[in-house]
């Protein structure tokens, strides 16, 4: 058993791209898989994940729409937030195949599960348990512990998580502008700016194809074309 007195989480602490590919692995199959690809692929913080709905995923023109959270914690104790979309500084990006098949798939699971709990309240969110409750802030920062701790992992935050694919995308992105608008550079000041807005990040097409075959596990090479096999 690792102890955190041994392993202690650094917030600045984040995977290298070999572990990164470890943790996909270990991922692979689990209920969470989708969630823990859009921190990587995207750098979604668990707020703005947790903020994510239906409505801003287009599976028929194979886009997702990405809004910054604001928020004001109501009750440390029990996790209660009270979060709203900054939909003015919202940024639309091509949904990768791999994300859009596990998304697919989970909200097929969703409409399955509502049959069997009847709880429609929370239909429009895409991070929901089993019961149709919408997922504590704090689930997916629990497991991602167990799989560090499980498959050898060094431990990070999702905060971690969400920057350990930030040397992969500059580098595959091959443009600064790109790079920072795929990142969402201008939105992480005190006072999000909006300066790539309306920035096209589906013209480059040679870096959603890597991107997407790092996620299936699959060759960075160039010319190399996605299986969409999971």
């Amino acid at each position: 058993m690792i102890s955190k007195k041994n392993n202690p989480i650094k917030n600045d602490q984040s995977f290298n791209l070999d572990e990164v590919k470890t943790f996909l692995k270990a991922t692979k199959g689990s209920m969470y898989e989708a969630y823990f690809k859009l921190i990587l692929a995207y750098q979604f913080s668990r707020l703005e994940l947790m903020s994510l709905e239906w409505q801003d995923i287009d599976f028929e023109n194979d886009t997702i729409t990405i809004c910054p959270v604001s928020y004001v914690v109501l009750n440390k104790f029990y996790y209660s937030w009270h979060i709203e979309k900054l939909t003015e500084l919202k940024r639309e990006f091509p949904l990768l195949p791999n994300i859009k098949k596990l998304l697919i798939e989970l909200k097929e699971q969703q409409e399955i599960n509502l049959e069997d709990n009847g709880n429609d309240e929370n239909i429009n969110f895409v991070c929901l348990k089993k019961n149709g409750t919408r997922m504590n802030v704090n689930t997916l920062s629990r497991n991602i512990r167990y799989l560090c701790r499980d498959n050898n992992l060094p431990p990070i935050l999702l905060s971690g998580l969400k920057m350990s694919l930030e040397g992969f995308i500059c580098n595959q992105a091959r443009d600064y502008d790109y790079y920072r608008a795929w990142t969402r550079f201008d939105h992480k000041f005190n006072r999000p700016k909006n300066i790539y807005n309306g920035y096209n990040l589906f013209r480059n097409k040679r870096f959603v194809t890597a991107l997407n075959n790092l996620l299936e596990g699959g060759q960075l090479d160039r010319k190399s074309k996605s299986d969409m096999e999971m």
